[in-house]
C-alpha cells in the first residue's frame, strides 16, 4: 500500500469487511481509506485520482472549522472535529478529521492520531463494524460523539462538587480552566452541528437508508452542545457566587476597620489634644493626672463599644 495510507478496508459488497493489502485492490469500489494528511505523497495521489483542486485544498488545509460541502449529486466533503485524547495534549485542543465521500469510496485523513478512527478500526477487526461505507460514516460520527461525551462527563462531576461556601485559590484556578475548556469545545461543536444538519437536509440519495441513524447522531451532538451550554451557565453562576463571597469578605473587613477607626478616633483626638506642650494644660502640676487620663480614655473606649453594640453596629 501507499506509505500515506494508515488504514484501508473493503467494506461494501462483502460479507465481512477486510483490510486491503495492495494498491491494486483500490481499483474496486466500496472501500475506505484513512490517510496521513501531512504526507506530500497524499496530495500527489489526490491529484492523480482526479480530485478537484478546491476539494484537495479543503482536505489539506492546516486549520478549518467544521463544514459540509456537497460535490455533485451524491458526493460531499465533510470537515469534522474530535477531542484530542493523545498523550501530552488537551482534549479541547481538538483534532481534525476530513472526509471525502462518493458512492464508490470514502477517504478520511488526519494529521494526528484519532481515537475515534482507532475504535472504528478495532470494530472492523472484530467483525462488528459497519457493512457499508455510508454506515461507516455514521459509525465514525458515533465514535466522535462518544469520545466527546467521555470528556465532558468528568466536568459534570466537577461542577456538582462546587456546591460549597468557600473556595481555595486552586479551586478557583480549576474552575477557570474548566470554563476555558468548555468554551473551546463549544467553538467547534456548534458549527459541527450545522455541518451535520446540512448533510441531513441535502438528502444524499445513497444515505436514504441511513437518515434515521444520521438524525440520531445529529441529535446526540445537539444534546452535547446543549449540555456544554448548560455547564458554561453553571460555571458562570459559580463564578458569580465566588465574586459575591469575596465581596462579602471585603465588605466585612472594611466594616470592621471602620468600627475600629470609630472607636479610636475620639481617643486619638484626646491624646493629641493633651499632648500639646503649652501652658495652661490641666493636670500638669498633678502627679496622678496621667493615670486619671488613662482611666478616662479606657472608660470612653468601653462606652463606645457599649454604644456600638446597643446600636447593633457590632
Amino acid at each position: 500500500m501507499h506509505d500515506f495510507i494508515v488504514e484501508a478496508w473493503q467494506v461494501d459488497d462483502v460479507e465481512n469487511p477486510f483490510a486491503l493489502t495492495s494498491n491494486q485492490q483500490l481499483a474496486d469500489r466500496g472501500y475506505w481509506l484513512h490517510c496521513n494528511r501531512g504526507s506530500p505523497l497524499f496530495e500527489q495521489w489526490l491529484t492523480d485520482e482526479g480530485v478537484d483542486e478546491s476539494v484537495r485544498e479543503s482536505l489539506l488545509a492546516s486549520d478549518t472549522r467544521p463544514r459540509f460541502q456537497q460535490i455533485g449529486k451524491n458526493s460531499f466533503f465533510l470537515n469534522l472535529r474530535g477531542v484530542n485524547l493523545n498523550k501530552g495534549k488537551e482534549p479541547d485542543d481538538m483534532l481534525t478529521v476530513r472526509l471525502l465521500y462518493s458512492p464508490q469510496r470514502v477517504i478520511t485523513c488526519s494529521q494526528q492520531r484519532s481515537r475515534a478512527i482507532e475504535s472504528l478500526v478495532n470494530a472492523l477487526k472484530r467483525g462488528e463494524g459497519p457493512q457499508s461505507i455510508e454506515g461507516l460514516i455514521i459509525e465514525l460520527l458515533s465514535q466522535l460523539n462518544d469520545k466527546i461525551d467521555s470528556v465532558i462527563e468528568p466536568i459534570e462531576a466537577f461542577i456538582e462538587s462546587q456546591d460549597i461556601d468557600t473556595f481555595s485559590k486552586e479551586q478557583v484556578s480549576e474552575i477557570s480552566l474548566q470554563h476555558r475548556k468548555l468554551l473551546r469545545l463549544n467553538r467547534f461543536l456548534k458549527p459541527q452541528g450545522y455541518a451535520l444538519s446540512a448533510l441531513a437536509k441535502n438528502q444524499i440519495t445513497t444515505f436514504e437508508a441511513h437518515q434515521v441513524s444520521l438524525a440520531t447522531q445529529l441529535d446526540t451532538l445537539q444534546r452535547i452542545v446543549d449540555t456544554i451550554d448548560f455547564f458554561i451557565a453553571q460555571i458562570e453562576v459559580i463564578n458569580n457566587r465566588i465574586a459575591h463571597l469575596n465581596s462579602e469578605v471585603m465588605n466585612r473587613n472594611t466594616y470592621l476597620l471602620s468600627i475600629i477607626a470609630g472607636v479610636f478616633l475620639p481617643l486619638g483626638f484626646l491624646t493629641g489634644l493633651f499632648g500639646i506642650n503649652i501652658g495652661g494644660m490641666p493636670g500638669v502640676e498633678n502627679s496622678s493626672a496621667f493615670y486619671w487620663f488613662c482611666g478616662a480614655l479606657t472608660g470612653i473606649g468601653l462606652f463606645e463599644v457599649y454604644l456600638f453594640r446597643r446600636l447593633k453596629f457590632l
